[in-house]
């Protein structure tokens, strides 16, 4: 089978963009034929048996779900509520186009129960099927007995990924200033040995987000044997597993005020410190 995977930007940084890889390399392991673009010509697209897209709200996706066969959309919490307030206007505008090409497609994809109820209810009576797909079976998550954080030196937390104003940055800085004991570090971008140093310097992931369905940064930090504290706004966590004691998930954070995520932040890593 020729499969065509599709995402606005195939950058290292891209969750979207390096979920579909994950993907792509497990449909190619099982014998297909697979290949990753940014836009696809009529030809391209009608070539394929199966065209996945990734992300959403741009019109380089609108084409593909106008001429790909058997399009499968997965589209990384875009209408998560918070999101769609965010920019809202935008959103609005083009809306009617965005339903269209949603529900021209043959099946949409969710990362975790959570993000399955957001398409629905964006869509409504005519919403096509929506299949939840796990991709933790991607990771080697642990369950076993954790190492005792370090006592002779400050913790480190280490916050990895975009400064978007939906990340919850702010909050977690504000958090951190009144803790003693506690050393954050925040990187946007590191990739490859630089990524791997950064990984060993951490103690703590933190990712206080806001809308993040799934958050590969989390499953990334777990597998390496990192504790990690995030939020209400990556539901894919919520599921009761804490792997090993490893994981803090903090309830009421995305509805809760600018000095309630704070506080939420602060027990959160006091719990640790």
């Amino acid at each position: 089978m020729r499969i065509l995977h599709i995402c606005a930007g195939w950058q290292k940084w891209n969750g979207a963009a390096n979920i579909a890889r994950l993907i792509a390399k497990e449909q190619e392991e099982a014998g297909n034929k697979v290949s990753l673009a940014t836009r696809a010509s009529i030809r391209k697209l009608r070539a394929a048996d199966e065209v996945w897209i990734h992300c959403g709200w741009l019109p380089c996706l609108w084409w593909a779900t106008l001429w790909g066969r058997n399009v499968h959309w997965m589209p990384e919490a875009c209408y998560d509520p918070v999101r769609l307030h965010f920019h809202g206007w935008k959103k609005w505008l083009v809306g009617p186009i965005e339903r269209f090409c949603l529900r021209r497609a043959k099946t949409l994809v969710a990362t975790c129960e959570a993000e399955k109820g957001w398409i629905q209810s964006y869509l409504g009576k005519r919403c096509p099927p929506v299949e939840v797909t796990d991709i933790k079976r991607f990771f080697s998550l642990p369950d076993s007995e954790m190492d005792a954080l370090p006592k002779d030196r400050p913790l480190h937390m280490l916050y990895l990924g975009r400064q978007h104003p939906l990340k919850g940055l702010e909050s977690l800085e504000a958090a951190v200033k009144d803790i003693q004991g506690v050393e954050l570090r925040v990187v946007s971008n590191a990739f490859g040995e630089e990524k791997e140093k950064v990984w060993e310097w951490c103690d703590v992931l933190v990712l206080p987000t806001l809308s993040d369905n799934f958050g590969l940064v989390i499953a990334e930090a777990l597998e390496r044997g990192k504790r990690v504290i995030t939020t209400d706004g990556a539901p894919a966590w919520g599921g009761g597993n804490d792997y090993g004691g490893r994981l803090i998930y903090i309830r009421g954070f995305v509805k809760g005020t600018t000095e309630q995520r704070v506080d939420l932040l602060k027990d959160a890593i006091l719990q640790l410190s």
